[in-house]
């Protein structure tokens, strides 16, 4: 897998904390948390200024006001299906609402021409096969910006 930003791509250098794992010694740089590993440990990620990005999954994109997430470096939202329309609204509401300004990551079953509409409403970058790649970057050099709405 890797990781396509716009045109650019790298490697994931994050890695998802286990539940069963989840100690506050295990939590480094890079660490994906849970929202609920985030809401436990967020006092130590704010202390020492790690870097870690939260998880959320698609059927459970909501967020309270009290979790403020400003502190992550990244958040990443796990698409469960690509039929589920929640996290494109939930990345809008982040942006927005929640004024995070932090790295937005799509991953699980985002299909590439959702590409340029996950842009459009906040994500920053998605995790594909490498070998899709190119269709990938296909489907965004055809989007012109145009929008079907005035």
């Amino acid at each position: 897998m890797i990781i396509l930003q716009k045109k650019h791509e790298y490697k994931n250098h994050y890695k998802q904390i286990k539940e069963q794992d989840f100690l506050e010694k295990n939590i480094r740089n890079g660490s994906i948390l849970s929202i609920s590993q985030w809401r436990e440990a967020k006092h130590l990620v704010q202390e020492q200024k790690i870097d870690v990005a939260v998880e959320f999954s698609s059927n459970a994109c909501s967020l309270s006001d009290k979790d403020e997430i400003s502190e992550a470096a990244m958040v990443q939202i796990n698409f469960e299906t690509f039929k589920d329309g929640r996290p494109f609204t939930f990345a809008k509401i982040l942006r927005k609402k929640h004024n995070f300004k932090g790295e937005l990551r799509a991953v699980g079953h985002v299909l590439p021409d959702q590409f340029v509409f996950l842009i459009r409403c906040g994500f920053d970058s998605v995790e594909i096969k490498e070998e899709d790649k190119d269709i990938w970057l296909e489907l965004l050099e055809m989007d012109e910006g145009f929008y079907y709405q005035p």
